[in-house]
């Protein structure tokens, strides 16, 4: 059996990596000309080309092909790559990932990235100019603000929501986190809609425009406003789409030979993007291609910000009414639904991390969460 897996992120790599191992026979398409990398590890390499050539893998293995696959033809079972070549499978795995979301007002504007791949953060290390504005206050927009403010740029985050990692934490622990981070000498504006841009004589960016306040001086924009799935290649092969390719249990997608995992996947119309989601949908995968009849299980929905004097953990869905409690920088939440445990978030401390790990969304009582609390 013959398994093509299109995309060397880490779902794609894990199933061609562990699926080799089997000894089963792979080809493993790469959109980029480099082997395997971290992407989540480009924020802390960004202006330092040794250390992101680190990020890339010494070695690729014999099943690695440096071609993006630019057709799907399920009624032949066989792929096109961009260099005319077809190839046939038994099975299908497509990994493409996703996408940078971008501006329309900043198409084409000179000193404006988007940090998601290599080439991505090569490009920002050779333009990059203070003072620099990252347009988005998630967790990737803020591990890019940290370190380029820590290589000594002046940088700026502007959320358009009220608080920074909207997503990941309640008011007490974005607070606390902007905070810090402002100690850190970053500038945090939060509840800013940008709606333009100021250029020079040479066109090149010298500022945002943001609704009702002053512009904002800026050489570099980096915009941090989340993803997309990548689906273009399934959409293009007749595959059921939504927001993402639709899977079923078993991350089958409307085709009984072609799976899809990561980040362009959609599974009970959720689209987590986050990497314990990938790794899992990888496993549940390795194992039905191998003879298995595995139902794909949720992982714990994880998220970290972490620093060198910094840890702040959120896990799952945080926005109830938590029973919560503070102590200096220590905050921790924790978030019941129907007396399960949907959500916590740990800032400061990791202690209470593996209670979280093994009881989430498992029945907990208000009494555990108080002892929990006694600190």
């Amino acid at each position: 059996m013959h398994i093509v897996i299109i995309g060397n992120g880490v779902a794609g790599a894990t199933v061609a990596q562990k699926l080799a191992h089997k000894g089963v026979e792979v080809t493993l398409f790469a959109e980029e000309p480099y082997g395997f990398y971290s992407r989540i590890m480009l924020p802390h390499s960004l202006y330092d080309k040794e250390a992101l050539a680190h990020l890339i893998s010494k070695s690729d293995p014999p099943y690695l092909v440096k071609q993006p696959v630019t057709g799907i033809f399920p009624d032949r079972k066989e792929v096109e790559t961009g260099d005319g070549k077809l190839y046939s499978y038994d099975k299908l795995v497509i990994a493409t990932g996703s996408r940078s979301r971008t501006l329309e007002i900043f198409s084409n504007t000179e000193g404006v990235c988007t940090l998601r791949t290599f080439y991505d953060a090569l490009l920002i290390g050779d333009i990059i100019t203070s003072p620099v504005v990252v347009l988005g206050g998630g967790l990737l927009g803020l591990e890019t603000a940290l370190n380029l403010n820590n290589k000594g740029f002046d940088v700026t985050v502007c959320e358009a929501a009220d608080r920074i990692l909207v997503r990941q934490l309640d008011t007490v622990a974005a607070t606390m986190l902007r905070s810090k981070l402002e100690e850190e000498g970053l500038t945090i504006r939060e509840s800013t809609k940008t709606i333009g841009k100021r250029l020079d004589a040479d066109a090149k960016l010298v500022a945002l425009e943001v609704e009702g306040s002053p512009e904002i001086p800026c050489n570099t924009l980096i915009l941090s406003l989340g993803v997309f799935p990548e689906v273009s290649l399934a959409r293009e092969a007749g595959l059921r789409i939504k927001r993402g390719i639709v899977v079923d249990d078993y991350l089958r997608t409307s085709d009984e030979d072609i799976y899809a995992i990561g980040d362009c996947a959609e599974h009970n119309g959720q689209i987590p993007a986050i990497v314990p989601v990938a790794l899992a949908m990888a496993d549940t995968v390795i194992a039905n291609l191998t003879g298995g009849d595995r139902v794909y299980e949720e992982p714990v929905l994880f998220t970290r910000f972490k620093d060198e004097a910094l840890d702040v953990i959120s896990v799952g869905d945080v926005t109830a009414i938590p029973l919560s409690k503070r102590v200096g920088e220590r905050y921790e939440a924790y978030f019941l639904k129907e007396g399960t445990l949907a959500g916590a978030i740990l800032y400061g401390s990791s202690e209470h991390l593996k209670f979280v790990r093994m009881n989430y969304q498992k029945p907990v009582s208000e009494g555990e969460i108080a002892a929990l609390l006694d600190f």
